[in-house]
């Protein structure tokens, strides 16, 4: 509790790329996510998050850091509504994420599963990045231009045609972002995006969320990716938040991250060679 009373402070975050102060937008925006003293449990003898409790704001870039089984995938789904069954309060642009509001919370939300396999799943690319637009009941002209242009975002035009199951997990990873990008959201959440992606996609992923005009948050150990793409950090350890704070403050420190089973970014670590 001490440290992170250290590492929580009422700063303004600056949005990655932009000059304007984070703040100032986000009392105009309606976008933003509110957790209030939240606890989860899957069996009610184990805890996995206890008293979470943080805002993002519109242009909030948040990495969210930790070991294996902190809490960062379950946080993520019960944003999404995917876990239901918490005490405490989550919001979404004021709307309550309950059973009653996840088809509004849902419209404002992409979010990107750790398991491509789990996301995909029509026969191609373009079915599936068309799957959603098509489900909120957008003209199929509107359809076409939204998975067009989220496929050149990321570079994959050459896959709209192919089929899922021939795929290798970073063509599917791409093609899963994809499917978000054609929904246009005001929040995207990602969940370990960089799992499976060559050189080549992964810097196209770090382009494509600095590029990402609204508030996102990224659960990954790809502290390196983290440190590119976010002016924020949220540290957890123990289905609690240790740390909260700016990211190459938090990223830069080496007995923080090993206290809570991390170790510095690569790029900031010492060749031993």
């Amino acid at each position: 509790r001490r440290q992170r009373q250290m590492c929580i402070r009422d700063r303004q975050w600056p949005a990655r790329g932009r000059g304007k102060n984070c703040r100032e937008i986000s009392k105009m925006s309606h976008i933003h996510i509110n957790f209030e003293h939240v606890n989860y449990s899957y069996e009610k003898s184990v805890p996995i998050l206890q008293d979470i409790t943080f805002t993002a704001h519109e242009n909030d870039s948040i990495g969210l850091i930790g070991a294996n089984g902190v809490g960062k995938s379950t946080l993520l789904r019960l944003l999404v509504g995917l876990n239901l069954d918490y005490e405490g309060s989550i919001r979404v642009e004021e709307m309550p994420v309950v059973k009653e509001m996840l088809p509004k919370v849902r419209e404002k939300i992409g979010y990107v599963f750790q398991d491509s396999d789990s996301q995909l799943f029509m026969s191609t690319v373009f079915e599936d990045v068309a799957f959603a637009p098509r489900n909120y009941g957008l003209p199929e002209e509107e359809v076409e231009k939204r998975v067009n242009h989220a496929l050149k975002q990321i570079h994959i035009e050459h896959l709209r045609d192919k089929q899922i199951y021939k795929m290798s997990g970073g063509e599917k990873k791409m093609a899963s972002i994809a499917t978000i990008l054609a929904m246009t959201p005001d929040i995207i959440l990602m969940d370990e995006p960089s799992i499976a992606l060559d050189p080549r996609n992964r810097r196209s992923l770090i382009h494509i969320l600095n590029d990402f005009e609204h508030l996102k948050i990224i659960a990954s150990h790809d502290l390196d990716m983290i440190l590119e793409t976010c002016s924020r950090v949220i540290l957890m350890s123990g289905g609690c938040i240790v740390c909260d704070g700016d990211a190459k403050e938090i990223l830069t420190n080496q007995e923080l991250l090993e206290e809570n089973g991390l170790e510095l970014p690569f790029c900031l670590q010492k060749p031993v060679w």
